[in-house]
């Protein structure tokens, strides 16, 4: 038999959620008799019932079933977590997530914003943030994704502000291609007064080595504004991916990027990290792949 699973959340939690798909399904402690009533109907003889919340709000929803006898409601506890672990863990093969999660994303985004070859890109940031709200926070330079393949397919070096995106970064496919990556905050040294270690590194490695072609900043705004204060000074052909995380600087830096001549990837707010700075460029790296 098919198991019901009812996720119970508190209503303010619900939206954090989108809809799942198979035997399962998130609902609040409102909802709970009617998901209920519905599977009656169904003919389902029993639900398994997973509360997460305060220990007041599991009580609460144990309270409010304690007289409900049909469908039989089995919290998961004991035995039945044990079978709800299983459910989860089982029937799905590997070679089918990723797919998969691909084929949710594109029901949960509208991308007739973007041009269909910055699709691919698109998808991969969302997936890597698990959040599909982020694709309305995107800005893309029109010349964004061509310009970052070609230079990748061309042998562009990288250089990456912190440790964190350079360890994301799918290293096979770029030395496939000729690269390499630089890290900043490893480049930098002993940085003159006023300077952060990611500024002056990001500094020093653009003035080193013309190589680079692509600066993928995913967790200092210092960094960013450095990257563009040298490449403002002397110009190259290079792609911007900048996705700097925070408070202090780092919303107000990305406005600066997508105000900027150069080629860029970016967002707008607070969002960004060093996972979503890495997922954009290995996202380039498959099309420079596709494209070779």
């Amino acid at each position: 038999m098919e198991r019901n699973i009812l996720f119970v959340v508190p209503r303010e939690k619900k939206s954090f959620f989108y809809p799942l798909k198979g035997p399962w399904e998130i609902v609040s402690e409102e909802e709970i008799l009617s998901r209920l009533k519905e599977r009656r109907k169904q003919g389902k003889d029993r639900v398994f019932l997973s509360v997460i919340g305060p220990e007041e709000f599991r009580k609460r929803v144990q309270r409010l079933l304690s007289g409900f006898q049909s469908p039989e409601v089995v919290f998961s506890e004991g035995d039945s977590f044990s079978a709800l672990l299983s459910t989860l863990s089982e029937g799905l093969p590997p070679d089918e997530i990723e797919p998969r999660s691909m084929e949710l994303i594109r029901e949960l985004i509208d991308l007739s914003s973007f041009s269909p070859k910055a699709h691919p890109l698109i998808l991969r940031l969302v997936h890597a943030s698990g959040d599909p709200e982020l694709v309305k926070t995107l800005i893309l330079s029109r010349e964004g994704v061509e310009t970052g393949v070609s230079l990748l397919r061309e042998g562009a070096w990288v250089v990456c502000d912190v440790e964190m995106v350079a360890a994301g970064i799918d290293r096979r496919r770029l030395v496939a291609l000729g690269g390499k990556v630089l890290c900043a905050v490893r480049e930098a040294g002993t940085p003159p007064s006023g300077y952060t270690r990611t500024a002056w590194g990001m500094e020093r490695v653009l003035h080193k080595h013309p190589e680079v072609g692509i600066v993928v900043v995913g967790n200092a705004p210092t960094a960013l504004l450095s990257a563009l204060r040298v490449l403002t000074e002397k110009p190259r052909r290079v792609l911007v991916v900048g996705f700097p995380v925070g408070f202090v600087r780092a919303a107000e830096a990305k406005l600066l990027l997508a105000q900027s001549p150069f080629p860029h990837l970016t967002n707008y707010g607070s969002r960004g990290g060093s996972g979503l700075a890495a997922a954009a460029l290995n996202a380039l790296l498959r099309l420079a792949h596709e494209t070779a």
